[in-house]
């Protein structure tokens, strides 16, 4: 068979949004070789009755087959054909999305095998990026700063934790005592909120952990053992698109059942001892201290690292393919996917294509923003000459490995090359750091987010201290060597 590529000629012409105009003209020569090709495959794998397979005349063949058929079959091969070499010829930085200019009709009609066949088609490629506003920026961010009562706070809550509770009798309830509450819940009709309701319902008196009927617990404050009360609370109702939602009305009838008051424990080397993995409370308030004062900085980096992002973005617009976009979404969408079957949930039996759709549109903005900010730092990295050394990309490529088993070549490649831009990114926005100018809002200094939100690093020794200190090993008599994480 004669090479394709010695008998197609290309036209490119560029489009918006990152999309290339490609006018293919293939001889006619070919045109009849795919077209022979096409019918003698049919031929081989039809079955017409009365015949073994591949053994009916050609002519009754091509007759239950018709020629629309044919030369439709023809034709999608030989564009097919035609595209993957124009786009290998040219170096065509080909992404996908490809759309035939005109109808199918319309080009069937002038598709004649031994003629000379011209169509049009337009695809998405990869977008030639400069970037040409990255340097000397002065740019605004909120700033995270350390807050010593964090540790304080984190304390008091485990301290609250391990409190022995004692019934009281002779007082009414007030913030910081465990209360037990017969909950009856009605709508604007009098009916009776099953879900909303309990018999014995435990509730502590923590405004800084907000119940689901926010006023309840300043109602039961001050309530003696026995009483009742009927409050007008809210609960926010499901709103419809496009609008905010509005709190719907409900009557909550209360009865205190029992109150119990906390007896804390000492702050001291014996609770250090009994709930963590240090041996005194200095070393354990020392250890938090210095996880937190990393926290705060990694989580004021990750700040300056957003608004450097928005600015770039702003200042160097790209028209970004849409077959990247759409990529990206369905990563974002899988990965949530992901995180909800972890969960427990059957996916089986929630997910649906009209409900994935959704997801995938839903994510669109976000994954059309990442696609902008990782074009525009791989440009910034080719423009700077930025490039990680083969020792760094090697040691992230082995930490992907013991997460990711039984690689095969193509997934050693796969991982190899995320391994390699991961590591790019992050030395270009460390270097872009420092290029440019980063001044607080006014008024917006925010404090170190808690441990477990989201996009806070994350550290497991102190989370383990932190979030659950019963569990951790102690280490009695030893000083504490860990060192915070900095991921």
């Amino acid at each position: 068979m004669t090479d394709l590529i010695d008998l197609i000629s290309v036209t490119t012409e560029p489009r918006s949004n990152s999309q290339l105009l490609a006018k293919i003209e293939v001889a006619g020569a070919h045109s009849q070789q795919v077209y022979n090709q096409v019918v003698n495959d049919l031929l081989r794998h039809t079955q017409v009755p009365g015949f073994r397979k591949g053994k009916a005349p050609r002519q009754l063949v091509l007759q239950q087959l018709g020629r629309e058929r044919l030369h439709y079959l023809a034709m999608e091969k030989l564009i097919e054909d035609a595209v993957k070499t124009a786009v290998e010829k040219n170096n065509i930085p080909y992404l996908g999305n490809l759309e035939l200019e005109g109808s199918i009709a319309e080009l069937r009609d002038q598709f004649h095998p031994g003629e000379n066949f011209s169509f049009s088609v337009t695809f998405d490629v990869e977008p030639e990026v400069t970037v040409t506003a990255y340097q000397g920026l002065t740019i605004e961010y909120s700033p995270v700063t350390y807050n010593p009562e964090t540790v304080e706070q984190l304390l008091q809550r485990h301290q609250r934790e391990h409190a022995t509770l004692i019934p009281v009798e002779d007082r009414p309830a007030q913030w910081g005592d465990d209360v037990t509450l017969k909950l009856v819940t009605k709508d604007e009709n009098g009916e009776v909120v099953k879900e909303l309701s309990a018999d014995e319902l435990p509730l502590s008196l923590d405004a800084a952990q907000p119940f689901l009927l926010k006023e309840i617990p300043a109602a039961v404050v001050g309530m003696s053992i026995g009483e009742l009360k009927t409050v007008t609370v809210s609960v926010a109702q499901e709103a419809a698109e496009g609008k905010a939602e509005t709190p719907k009305p409900l009557t909550a009838e209360i009865e205190l059942l029992g109150i119990k008051a906390p007896e804390l424990p000492p702050l001291d080397d014996a609770f250090a001892a009994e709930h963590s993995e240090f041996s005194t409370m200095a070393e354990l308030r020392a250890y938090l201290e210095q996880n937190h004062q990393e926290r705060a900085k990694n989580q004021d980096k990750q700040a300056k690292e957003a608004a450097l992002i928005d600015a770039l973005i702003a200042q160097n617009p790209v028209e970004l393919p849409k077959t990247l976009i759409r990529k990206e979404a369905d990563v974002k969408v899988r990965t949530t996917l992901m995180q909800i079957q972890s969960q427990g949930v059957d996916l089986n039996k929630i997910l649906t294509e009209e409900l994935y759709e959704k997801m995938r549109q839903e994510a669109e903005p976000a994954a059309a923003k990442d696609v902008h900010a990782r074009l525009l730092l791989k440009a910034i990295a080719r423009q700077e000459g930025i490039e990680p050394s083969p020792e760094a990309v090697e040691e992230r490529l082995n930490r992907y490995k013991e997460v990711v088993r039984n690689q095969t070549a193509k997934d050693l490649e796969r991982l190899r090359e995320l391994a390699h831009d991961e590591v790019q990114q992050e030395q270009v926005l460390n270097w872009l750091l420092e290029q440019n100018t980063f001044q607080p809002v006014q008024s917006d200094t925010a404090t170190e987010q808690p441990p477990g939100t989201t996009g806070a690093p994350k550290d497991t020794q102190m989370e383990a201290v932190a979030e659950n200190p019963s569990t951790p090993q102690k280490r009695s008599g030893k000083k504490a060597s860990a060192a915070p994480s900095q991921e």
